[in-house]
């Protein structure tokens, strides 16, 4: 077993200023518990009250029959990750299907490698994916504080205790001696573990050298025999060897991440420890450590590790590890949690791999796979459509999460290509193209989004109405989702209509053998529809309405195919060439009932003039 090199002794006043602010225990209380517990139901949407019903379900699903007291106790030395947040989640729905507590916990004892903003990111990030704590830093419980910094006081008790029963003892060793003896040993290709030189000293020695001021640490004496630990998902664990004597209390007076742990899960009711399968080694030291104390230990549950596609542990150097990643990228928090919850376990009797956090509640399971799992993040893509697809269509949809991850990007997208081409209407020089959309190939905004100054909800009804009808769902592209329906968002140059018509009409020879120019059969085409158009004037504009008027209409202008059957894929083809200049988008007539029939007639009009102007020149050339 390795060592790890214990850091120097911190200035005595920090220390004491630690322990001073330990002394005053728990926080004072911003509300009831009553309030506190409603307040978390309240985020979840429903009450989860323990009825016959639930109960009969967790004993189905192999959850216990009693509330779980779970924590997600990171470590203020760095960043939430995927790996931390599918912890956090694990227990948290434990904690919520079992109607719980969930309590977050900072363990900020590893001074040495103390990140200042890690803690308040961790917080930010967790509330970002909506998993509320119901006890915490900033949320006052019974068992507070809730940093391990502010519990020393506590810790201490507990390691006189050990050292009191002759379970525990004072290692001198200095630092450099045992990274030393490390590097021997590994030379020697010998156990690296610690030699035991201070457990055989007296107690009177080890008192006397430590009221001189000689700096030591604290280890527990472990057992010969090797501790047996029983896990929910791998069952059956047991080294081949024993621990070897551990460190309990660091030389900087901290104690380790083993002993302060312990003690607050014992102290804050824990009865089930979810984490990484990596803690999994680490287990027989608590297990030894809660046997020392005569206390039970937690139901401890070890999830597989993260790997990429070649099976190597997720870490920083990998996209997609950090936080950031996904909210820079506009991941919807629901959807990463939809990702994060499939990665090592799997909503049972279901083929459907789409969950919202209340549908992963009323679900959950103890039932995790075993093994390492590995992290693709094309499913985290789809999983990113069909709730985006479900943020759009729902009846109460969410309006801050529309805002900040639909509409304000899209509008941002759009002010960007406006502004290009405002510069370029008054530059000589090549006009670069914004997000992909160049200024030559878009007219002004459609009016829904412009003239005399639409309001805020007729600009935000109009986009979201695109959404809706748009048969590709975008998922975080949404300047890829702009460029692809730009003629939804703005009006067709003459120009780009004139170049799209060979392409997008479609052309062939009469009963005479002879076949017109595109700009003629366009012209044709894009006429008889206005006609029919003028004609239904009192139709309803309603996309059902509509539709079958439209499928009438494209196969009234279309030719008739062989045996006499007329498609109405002519008139199909010059009715997207005249609204869209021939681009893929939504299905025409819900396109049509968005835009307005004003505003159809006015493309088909346009359309119409251009076809008429090509068809004329190309009668003129030939």
């Amino acid at each position: 077993m390795g060592w790890t090199a214990v850091p120097r002794r911190p200035v005595c006043s920090q220390l004491a200023r630690w322990r001073l602010a330990a002394a005053g225990q728990c926080m004072p209380c911003s509300g009831s518990p009553r309030l506190q517990a409603e307040s978390s139901k309240l985020l979840l949407g429903k009450k989860h009250a323990q009825t016959q019903t639930t109960r009969a379900r967790k004993v189905a699903v192999g959850l216990p029959d009693k509330p779980c007291r779970t924590r997600f106790a990171p470590s203020p030395t760095g960043y939430l990750h995927l790996g931390s947040l599918r912890t956090a989640l694990f227990n948290f729905l434990l904690a919520r299907a079992t109607g719980g507590q969930f309590i977050l916990r900072i363990e900020d004892t590893d001074q040495a490698r103390f990140v200042p903003d890690a803690e308040k990111r961790l917080m930010e990030d967790l509330q970002w994916a909506g998993l509320a704590w119901d006890e915490g830093p900033d949320k006052a419980g019974p068992y507070g504080p809730y940093r391990q910094s502010q519990r020393l006081s506590l810790y201490d008790q507990h390691i006189d205790t050990l050292l009191r029963d002759g379970k525990a003892y004072r290692c001198f060793c200095p630092p450099e001696d045992l990274e030393a003896h490390k590097r021997e040993a590994h030379n020697l290709r010998l156990p690296t573990a610690y030699s035991g030189k201070c457990r055989s000293l007296s107690a009177d020695e080890s008192d006397e050298r430590a009221s001189k001021g000689e700096p030591y640490a604290v280890r527990f004496k472990s057992s010969t025999a090797p501790a047996l630990v029983r896990d929910l998902v791998y069952g059956r664990f047991q080294k081949t060897v024993g621990e070897e004597d551990f460190i309990i209390r660091k030389r900087d007076g901290f104690p380790s991440y083993h002993l302060a742990n312990v003690v607050d899960d014992k102290n804050m009711g824990i009865t089930h420890v979810i984490r990484g399968a990596e803690w999994l080694t680490s287990t027989p030291k608590h297990v030894e450590l809660y046997d020392a104390f005569g206390w039970d230990h937690p139901q401890f549950a070890h999830v597989g590790l993260l790997t990429d596609m070649q099976r190597q542990k997720l870490s920083k150097r990998h996209e997609g590890v950090d936080m950031s990643w996904y909210r820079d990228r506009l991941i919807l928090p629901a959807a990463l949690l939809n990702f994060a919850v499939l990665l090592g376990w799997h909503k049972r009797g279901s083929k459907s791999e789409f969950m919202t956090l209340q549908d992963m509640v009323d679900s959950f399971s103890l039932k995790f796979t075993k093994g390492d799992i590995i992290v693709s993040l094309d499913k985290l893509s789809h999983l990113q459509k069909e709730h985006i697809r479900h943020l759009i269509d729902s009846e109460t949809p969410n309006e801050p999460l529309l805002e900040t991850y639909l509409l304000d990007p899209i509008n941002k997208v759009l002010e960007n290509a406006e502004a290009v081409k405002e510069a370029a209407a008054t530059d000589s020089a090549p006009a670069a193209e914004a997000d992909g959309i160049g200024p030559d190939s878009i007219g002004e905004l459609v009016p829904a989004l412009s003239g005399a100054g639409p309001d805020e909800a007729q600009r935000r009804d109009y986009i979201l109405g695109l959404l809706r009808i748009s048969s590709n769902t975008p998922s975080t592209d949404l300047t890829r989702f702009v460029g692809d329906n730009r003629y939804a968002f703005w009006e067709i140059p003459q120009p780009v209509l004139v170049a799209a018509i060979s392409q997008a009409v479609a052309v062939k020879p009469s009963a005479e053998g002879v076949a017109p120019t595109a700009a003629a059969t366009a012209n044709a085409a894009v006429n008889q529809l206005l006609a029919c158009l003028r004609r239904e004037d009192k139709a309803s504009w309603t996309p059902a309405a509509l539709k079958p008027l439209v499928d009438a209409w494209c196969r009234e202008v279309s030719q008739p195919a062989e045996g006499g059957a007329k498609s109405g894929s002519e008139g199909f083809k010059a009715l997207r060439w005249a609204l869209l200049a021939g681009q893929h988008g939504p299905p025409l007539a819900a396109l049509m009932c968005l835009m307005g029939k004003q505003e159809t007639v006015r493309r088909l009009e346009a359309a119409a003039l251009v076809a008429a102007s090509e068809a004329a020149a190309g009668a003129v050339g030939e």
